[in-house]
């Protein structure tokens, strides 16, 4: 083997690397993405050590309260009005757990006066034995507080999932289930779709098509078909492998299948402008990576919070997290309907634009 050919096609390589923009972007994608996302986690240091990890309903007066405050856990609690507001905190993340105190508990709190209750209310989505661990912590803390060593406390702690459905209590998180339909959705619409259309480009094909009476609603509606199709057929399978159908499932394909023709769209638009699979490669990563990332980290800082309003995935994320642990019944996900209808509407519109002007050209 002859070192010096080996070294000719390698610098040949390098030589058509640095003029190709698409593996420059690729390689730079996941660098830039690191540091700002590295920057924006640095940022929100503050505001994630601030954010309340705990919302309490009580007694301004509460003694509890008082020793929790003097403790130096100011920052880890936020105090609510009510139970509305407080279960409104909990879905949007704000705090993780929330905390009822409808009476005055203190060190002086007789033990034998069980009537009064104290209510821990915990994401619904957690399985069993860590709902039963987090009991432990809180009865452990507060008897820290009050200085009870041992039993009985002056209260009972009854534990209460957030709005849950029959169907949760899994054990997994309430954001990685979410976030892997998610990535069924960004995958397919964002990069395989793309992808097929610029293939039949590069074969002629594609051309041959827009050659024909074919309208562009016609169009669009025939290349969206198959990945609409295999995004539903996706999220099928991974519900039934994983046994997470529920009453609730006919909303999340709602949620879901809304989403997945947003992301088609944005695929068909993609590909219009895209000249390879290389360059649908390089943007379609970096869409997907947005795509996926915003709303799972839209809490742990405040400049990905103030983004993710305005990227659709967080209102996809939200919808398909409610219906997988919530109880629909409760809380609404109309919202998160509206919002992804809106943008799928809008780029219906721009990728119908799009391939009518393309249209017209040939």
């Amino acid at each position: 083997m002859k070192i010096r050919s080996v070294l000719a096609i390698l610098k040949k390589d390098i030589l058509d690397g640095t003029k190709n923009y698409h593996i420059v972007l690729m390689v730079l994608t996941p660098i830039i993405l690191s540091l700002l996302f590295s920057k924006l986690l640095t940022q929100g240091q503050s505001s994630e050590g601030n954010m309340p990890e705990f919302g309490f309903i009580s007694s301004p007066q509460q003694p509890l309260i008082e020793m929790l405050l003097d403790k130096g856990m100011k920052n880890k609690i936020q105090f609510y009005q009510d139970r509305d507001s407080l279960e409104a905190a909990l879905l949007d993340g704000k705090v993780k757990f929330g905390v009822i105190l409808p009476e005055i508990i203190s060190e002086n709190s007789a033990p034998d006066k069980l009537k009064k209750t104290v209510i821990l209310i915990y994401p619904p989505s957690i399985p069993e034995f860590a709902a039963d661990a987090l009991k432990n912590s809180i009865e452990s803390m507060f008897r820290e507080q009050l200085h009870i060593p041992v039993p009985p406390l002056p209260f009972q702690l009854k534990m209460e999932p957030l709005a849950s459905n029959s169907g949760s209590g899994g054990g997994m998180s309430d954001n990685i289930f979410p976030m892997l339909i998610l990535m069924a959705i960004g995958a397919i619409g964002f990069l395989a779709l793309p992808m097929s259309i610029v293939e039949e480009r590069e074969k002629g094909t594609l051309n041959a098509i827009f050659l024909t009476p074919i309208t562009p609603a016609e169009f669009i509606v025939g290349k969206s078909l198959f990945s609409f199709i295999l995004i539903g057929i996706t999220i099928v399978l991974i519900l039934t492998l994983n046994g997470k159908w529920n009453d609730n499932s006919h909303y999340l394909f709602l949620v879901s299948m809304t989403g997945a023709l947003m992301t088609i769209f944005a695929g068909l638009i993609i590909a219009n402008f895209a000249q390879s699979q290389g360059s649908v490669n390089s943007v379609g990563t970096i869409l997907f990576l947005i795509f996926q990332m915003i709303p799972t980290l839209q809490y742990a800082g405040d400049a990905i919070a103030k983004l993710a309003p305005f990227v659709p995935s967080t209102y996809i994320f939200s919808g398909i997290k409610k219906t997988l642990f919530f109880d629909i019944s409760k809380i609404s996900i109309n919202f998160d309907l509206t919002m992804v209808f809106c943008f799928t509407l809008v780029l219906y519109l721009i990728a119908y634009f799009v391939y009518k002007l393309k249209k017209a050209d040939k």
